[in-house]
């Protein structure tokens, strides 16, 4: 089976949710690659190295929320500064552990990300955005 995305990139402070994550991406065929971040500010740094090469730029960009020094807001409103090449290639997936009206809120209408999740990712996730 052919993957859906060419590369798929995760970013999340908690590895174990990266691990699960990337299972979950690899065996149902989401994507050819995965790129693991701890970090936004790394991510960033990634995507923004490689804005003239948009084949190396992730499709899919996993991102979670709550995250020392660069939080997942920021990281949305750093790629929104960039070139509008980027943010049409590069889909942000909101992942969370929180429940909160106002951070989905926030992450759905005031920063425009359509795709939001709750942690930990489930298999039926992954095939909704397979179809």
């Amino acid at each position: 089976m052919t993957a859906k995305y060419k590369r798929v990139m995760i970013i999340d402070d908690n590895k174990l949710d990266i691990y699960i994550t990337n299972k979950l991406v690899t065996n149902n065929c989401l994507a050819e690659e995965v790129l693991e971040y701890t970090s936004a500010e790394e991510a960033l740094e990634f995507i923004i190295g490689n804005k003239d090469q948009p084949e190396n730029l992730p499709s899919l960009i996993f991102l979670d929320i709550y995250m020392p020094r660069m939080d997942g807001f920021e990281f949305i409103d750093k790629i929104n500064e960039l070139d509008d090449g980027i943010k049409e290639h590069c889909t942000i997936c909101v992942v969370s552990s929180t429940v909160s009206h106002y951070d989905i809120h926030k992450v759905k209408i005031e920063k425009g990300i359509p795709l939001f999740t709750s942690k930990p990712i489930t298999k039926d996730f992954i095939e909704s955005l397979i179809k």
